[in-house]
């Protein structure tokens, strides 16, 4: 595993890059994504709107944007980065901003005439700028809890919090934290959320994590089926389709519980639950399950990886389009 990360040094671009410089050939570091961002905002002034909210523990904003179209449509919440060493999340999100923002195809065009975005590359700044500098491999925020430190943040949220899946233990990986929403980093996100659900008419909520190939939607923590679990299955059946039309590669699509293993306070889960947010995923990007790189996907696979994520994306909203869920600003079922 050293071996890989050594390796992977290679394709990290320097912290003081020019944001017109930045590039999907390499990942980059925090302070890096942060500069594109306010570059983006100040290239598309009319168009593109900076969100930064309340500070993580190590007082960081999570930094954000609205890419709004109409105040009209209906918006899809992307989030991106809750597990620090997870970089191609934030790779692939950048992309797809970028995408939705440059590119002449008529059905990426669709995607920002039709529905408005909000897009967080990196909702846990701490975690992942440590992953540059401490640990590659961390998976948590930085907050200490007695002789340990960090909170899994996409166990903190709450959707049965502390159930199956997490643990009290503040030493491992998965611990849910010291109660539910303890974290300045969720607190941040929820609080925007409840207050922006209706105001932004977020009917969407995508959860971009790696690795495994999947495309998950509610439960984590019960094998109860949701309401719409039909219309779910479907509509995740279109992203995996479509992805494999790209470049080949084989997702698995189900309900969390169903398809990965059981997990509770996920951010997925409690926008379904809590918010009444119809259409929610979580994805697992490359590599596959069997991956020997695990979270240190090769930089030469971030284009193709993000490539798959957008068709996903056009497919998955294109279905839900067909199944109702965006007409006239209201959720097809009664949640």
């Amino acid at each position: 595993m050293q071996a890989l990360i050594d390796e992977e040094q290679k394709w990290i671009m320097p912290k003081d890059t020019r944001p017109e410089d930045f590039r999907w050939s390499h990942y980059q570091h925090l302070d890096t994504i942060n500069r594109w961002l306010d570059w983006q905002v100040s290239r598309h002034p009319l168009k593109l709107e900076l969100i930064e909210l309340s500070a993580s523990f190590e007082n960081r904003p999570l930094r954000g944007v609205k890419l709004f179209s109409n105040p009209a449509n209906s918006a899809v919440f992307v989030e991106c980065g809750i597990h620090a060493r997870e970089w191609i999340s934030p790779a692939s999100c950048t992309f797809i901003l970028n995408e939705l923002l440059t590119s002449g195809r008529p059905e990426v065009q669709g995607l920002t005439q039709n529905f408005n975005w909000i897009i967080f590359p990196v909702v846990n700044p701490d975690g992942y700028r440590y992953t540059f500098e401490g640990d590659r491999l961390w998976r948590k925020n930085t907050q200490p809890y007695g002789v340990c430190r960090g909170v899994d943040l996409n166990r903190n949220f709450g959707s049965d919090w502390n159930g199956p899946g997490a643990s009290s233990d503040p030493c491992r990986y998965d611990f849910a934290g010291g109660s539910e929403t303890s974290e300045p980093e969720t607190q941040a996100l929820v609080a925007f959320l409840r207050n922006g659900v209706d105001r932004y008419r977020i009917r969407t909520y995508f959860s971009i994590h790696s690795f495994s190939q999947l495309i998950m939607f509610p439960y984590g923590f019960t094998s109860e089926r949701v309401r719409n679990y039909d219309d779910l299955v479907a509509i995740g059946h279109e992203g995996t389709a479509a992805i494999e039309g790209k470049h080949g590669k084989k997702y698995v699509s189900g309900a969390l519980i169903e398809t990965i293993y059981p997990s509770s306070g996920g951010s997925s889960d409690w926008v379904y639950a809590e918010l009444n947010v119809p259409i929610s995923y979580t994805f697992e990007l490359r590599g596959a399950p069997d991956s020997n790189n695990m979270f240190l996907l090769p930089a030469s696979e971030i284009i193709p990886t993000a490539e798959e994520l957008l068709e996903a994306f056009i497919a998955m909203l294109q279905k839900a389009t067909q199944l109702g869920y965006y007409s006239n600003n209201s959720v097809k079922v009664d949640l």
